[in-house]
């Protein structure tokens, strides 16, 4: 739009309005033509499936033709009236993705106020409705938050050229591109969910290895030595209570991830010190996570390195996070120094790796400090007392960090870790496949369901209590959706409530004296009854939301087993969503307890000195800590709620669907010829497969 001013105007073109006058001009055709979009919306609105519509219509489609030539006709005479002034509409600026979200925003508020705590406003809610009512918004709330990832990931990184680089990496995706071609012209977004997620499960295509050991056994020396680099510190200080990954990147980077949740790069030697206990003791700067990229050629393949905390050192913690690691980890490698014998320490680790069902490769470090013969007669005796304490029988691998016996490293690289990266993407694509085939079987289902509906939707709602399956559905919708929140509470609980801890530790130090158990009780005690006491608190919120999830998964199951679909979550899914919790960290507490002077007072006086003396050496170390530890907690809370939320409405949104389809209650829109042959499609990939396994198994036998 042209800028009149008063030296312009004295020269001016004839018929030329002044600014103001244009503006009026332009924003008046603006507003002419937003109320014709709302004519065009009124006159579609027999085409629009809403179930809410707020005209009668009462035009023909010829009247409605006739109607929209007037309109391109008002249109065409703005056009032309803006260029007499010489002025053109203005280009847009606001992206159709970011209107789109904004509006799925509201509606994600609107959906909030349904629930019970919101409706009570308009009167008390029925007690037999509350659980459903959570359930209802939750429901909502799923699919506009499938609609908000779809916009925010897919227009990103499409789902077709991501199987398509799946495919070019050697991956068998035709059926996964298949259904993702019928999915989207049928609809079916229920199921897009679940390709993205299986795409994602082929795209994760590495092998986490895990490093476990007692302190000074030489983990991180054998790790810099197995990548060429010394990205890790190395000293007889024990690094602190955080798994460090190390992965393939073209240049060699470091990042760390502290509790606010804030992901930071940092120098190598930065690194270093954050990493380490004398850098960074007992982890005072909160690091939750820390990653290191090394352009290694040993990692390109896909294996990721993880150097866990030193077992059975004095810092505790860090032996409490290696244990809290291990159902993360796909292998473990347990480190056994040769210069010291095997102890219990080792023997609990691979005790506890075997029980966790963690396959363990046992490395015996250090091996340049034996000659070959007692090298042979220490690999011999580890084995036989690891068949005789466990009843396992593995072969010792020896490895050094030293240059000169690098061979052993090259070795055990190319004869066992390599064959068992293999093995492990073999037994994932066959896991993917498996429920490839269980999502192809599904949307079959669905398009049956679509093309013959009155007759199969006879035939399963007389087997079928839909709404019973319904109110099932919501109920656990509910359930996994207040996930976040309850989480939450707990965590916050935790953290505004330390007055709760100190009581707690109060009571155990009043009943080992009452007891005559201990009357002494060192700085290190405190610290770590201090540190088990939260982490119980932590373990029995997360063994609740495990609980809750476990159940969910249980009543899909039945409900797809009453519904005849193979389609069901596994538990163990579920169970990769809740680990990596961070751990609770806190400094040796400087308070001792000194109670032999106290041994005839009573109890109750007992416990109220106790409970002052904590309280006032503990109390204000302990509420920072929590605090920060509620930080770190927060953001776990958030992606784990998340995921889970994301794993059973994919599943429960699926059954739902399939019911409103038996039930005539959705679909239109599509044809039947392109729902015939797609599902001819379908049946013939399930026959070819079928007899693709037939083949296979007379050739095997």
């Amino acid at each position: 739009m042209p800028e009149i001013g008063p030296e312009a105007t004295q020269t001016r073109n004839q018929g030329e309005l002044n600014e103001a006058q244009q503006r009026r001009l332009y924003v008046t055709c603006s507003y002419i033509d937003k109320l014709l979009v709302e004519i065009e919306q009124v006159l579609h609105e027999t085409a629009s499936p809403s179930p809410f519509p707020r005209h009668v219509i009462d035009i023909t489609p010829a009247q409605a033709r006739v109607l929209e030539d007037h309109i391109r006709r008002i249109r065409e005479q703005l056009l032309r009236t803006l260029d007499w002034q010489q002025m053109k509409p203005e280009s847009p600026e606001i992206p159709a993705t970011r209107s789109v979200l904004t509006h799925l925003e509201f509606i994600d508020i609107a959906v909030e106020e349904l629930k019970p705590s919101y409706m009570r406003g308009s009167g008390t809610v029925p007690t037999d409705a509350v659980d459903e009512l959570t359930g209802v918004a939750h429901e909502l709330r799923s699919v506009v938050q499938s609609m908000q990832r779809y916009i925010r990931q897919e227009f990103g990184t499409n789902l077709q050229s991501r199987l398509e680089s799946l495919e070019q990496t050697g991956h068998d995706v035709a059926l996964l591109r298949e259904l993702e071609e019928i999915i989207t012209r049928h609809g079916l977004v229920e199921f897009r969910s679940r390709i993205g997620s299986l795409a994602h499960r082929l795209e994760d295509n590495n092998l986490e290895v895990a490093l476990f050991g007692r302190v000074s056994c030489g983990k991180s020396s054998l790790l810099n030595a197995l990548l060429g680099t010394a990205v890790l510190p190395v000293g007889v200080n024990p690094i602190t209570a955080v798994p460090t990954k190390l992965r393939f990147g073209n240049a060699l980077r470091a990042e760390v991830t502290f509790g606010t949740g804030r992901a930071e790069e940092v120098s190598l030697e930065e690194f270093a010190q954050l990493i380490s206990e004398q850098g960074n003791p007992g982890n005072a700067r909160s690091v939750v996570r820390a990653m290191a990229e090394v352009p290694s050629p040993r990692l390109k393949k896909g294996i990721l390195l993880v150097d866990t905390p030193g077992l059975g050192s004095l810092a505790r913690r860090g032996a409490a996070e290696t244990l809290a690691y291990l159902p993360a980890c796909d292998l473990a490698l347990v480190l056994i120094d040769a210069g010291v014998s095997l102890n219990d320490e080792d023997i609990g680790t691979l005790r506890l790796l075997y029980e966790g069902g963690i396959p363990s490769i046992v490395l015996l470090s250090k091996a340049d400090l034996l000659r070959e013969g007692d090298l042979h007669r220490v690999t011999e005796y580890v084995h036989a007392q690891l068949k005789r304490e466990l009843g396992i029988n593995t072969q010792i691998h020896p490895v050094s960090s030293l240059p000169e016996y690098s061979l052993l490293l090259d070795q055990f690289f190319e004869r066992e870790l390599y064959p068992r990266f293999e093995q492990a993407r073999s037994l994932r694509e066959a896991s993917v496949a498996r429920k490839i085939g269980s999502l192809r079987d599904s949307v079959s289902a669905a398009l049956e369901t679509s093309l013959n509906r009155e007759k199969r939707g006879r035939e399963v709602i007389s087997a079928l209590d839909a709404h019973d399956i319904e109110a099932r559905l919501r109920h656990i919708n509910g359930e996994i959706g207040e996930q976040r929140t309850l989480l939450s509470q707990a965590f916050f609980e935790l953290g505004e409530r330390p007055d709760v801890i100190v009581a707690e530790l109060a009571e155990m130090v009043t009943l080992r004296i009452a007891s005559g158990e201990k009357r002494h009780f060192t700085p290190f005690e405190i610290s770590e009854w201090t540190h088990d006491t939260v982490q119980r608190r932590i373990d029995e919120a997360i063994a609740g939301a495990r609980s809750r999830l476990m159940r969910s998964i249980e009543t899909l199951t039945e409900i797809a087993r009453e519904m005849s679909r193979s389609d069901v979550p596994s538990n163990e899914d579920a169970e990769l969503l809740l680990r990596e919790v961070p751990r609770f960290e806190i400094e040796i507490i400087p308070v001792k307890i000194e109670a032999a002077r106290w041994k005839w007072l009573g109890k109750r006086i007992v416990r109220a000195l106790v409970k002052s003396n904590l309280r006032e050496c503990l109390g204000p170390l302990l509420k920072d800590e929590l605090h920060r530890y509620e930080r770190a907690l927060d953001l776990w809370t958030e992606q784990a709620s998340r995921k889970m939320v994301a794993l059973v409405n994919s599943y429960a949104d699926a059954y739902r669907a399939q019911l409103n389809r038996v039930r005539g209650l959705s679909g239109g829109g599509e044809t039947s010829p392109e729902l015939a042959q797609d599902l001819a499609r379908l049946l013939r990939w399930n026959s070819s497969e079928r007899s693709d396994s037939k083949t296979r198994l007379a050739m095997n036998e």
